[in-house]
């Protein structure tokens, strides 16, 4: 009788503690479906955007989602520094970044050396006008030594040449729409980096008469002074996170009104890799 009693209440014990994790695990994904509603509410956003044809969900198809702490979502994005070898090659080394943490053997001068495409042929004419290459077809300068960058579209290609020559089951997209902030942390939550452009510390963009001149398509293009590319691989309720090339030696946090506003001045550029499983 004793045994039988030890057993109904083990059995209870058992059924309440099944019934609790249910529960807690319950209101733990309605209180996440409902802050990313009220997210996408307070921007007037639509949930269901495309980017490059792709749902935030097919995007995050084959990533592990991070956990997330007290509000705090961090994927484990490996440090690189650009310098002192690549003193404006910081795309690259972000590409590279990406690269490691999706479990390729690379690194920043192989994929520089290999993949990137640069043209660092710079001269002036006969009127004292400026010419160079295209930041938006090629690297505009030697991420070696000095120049000034390129495009979201010019590396998605270089690393689309990566992953055509170790696995074609990888594609690196340029984000071709507006990407919101809901939308970006999203992505964080299904665990997607993202590499973006902004600025160096998130410091206001300046204007220099030597960073223009006239492409080969015979367009002035200007390059503003303070442009940087970084991983954006978390966020908080205040900041997002992000391996920052730029000599910084662990994830670096910026404000995140001071990111998006560095963001939507640089055209909004963004790279995600979409994992074709």
């Amino acid at each position: 009788m004793r045994n039988k009693l030890l057993v109904t209440a083990l059995g209870l014990c058992l059924a309440a503690s099944a019934v609790c994790a249910d529960y807690f695990c319950t209101w733990s994904l309605y209180s996440e479906r409902t802050a990313e509603q009220e997210r996408y509410e307070a921007l007037d956003a639509d949930p269901h955007a495309l980017y490059n044809g792709y749902t935030v969900e097919e995007l995050g198809s084959g990533y592990e989602k991070p956990v997330s702490v007290f509000g705090k979502t961090v994927i484990d994005v490996p440090l690189i520094n650009q310098y002192p070898e690549l003193p404006v090659g910081c795309e690259s080394v972000c590409a590279a970044a990406l690269l490691q943490y999706l479990g390729f053997e690379t690194d920043k001068f192989d994929f520089t050396d290999n993949y990137l495409e640069w043209d660092d042929n710079f001269y002036y004419d006969e009127s004292g006008n400026s010419h160079g290459p295209d930041p938006r077809k090629v690297f505009a300068g030697d991420p070696y030594s000095w120049g000034y960058g390129c495009s979201d579209s010019v590396l998605a290609e270089a690393m689309n040449r990566f992953f055509t020559e170790k696995d074609p089951s990888y594609t690196a997209l340029a984000l071709s729409e507006h990407i919101n902030s809901a939308d970006i942390e999203k992505l964080i939550d299904e665990g997607v980096p993202v590499i973006v452009w902004a600025t160096v510390d998130m410091k206001p963009f300046n204007y220099r008469k030597p960073s223009e001149w006239i492409t080969d398509s015979g367009e002035t293009y200007c390059w503003y002074g303070n442009s940087h590319t970084l991983v954006l691989c978390g966020y908080d309720n205040n900041c997002y996170y992000f391996m920052d090339p730029g000599d910084k030696d662990e994830i670096t946090l910026y404000m995140k009104s001071s990111f998006l506003n560095r963001f939507e001045e640089n055209g909004f550029q963004a790279v995600a890799v979409k994992i074709d499983e």
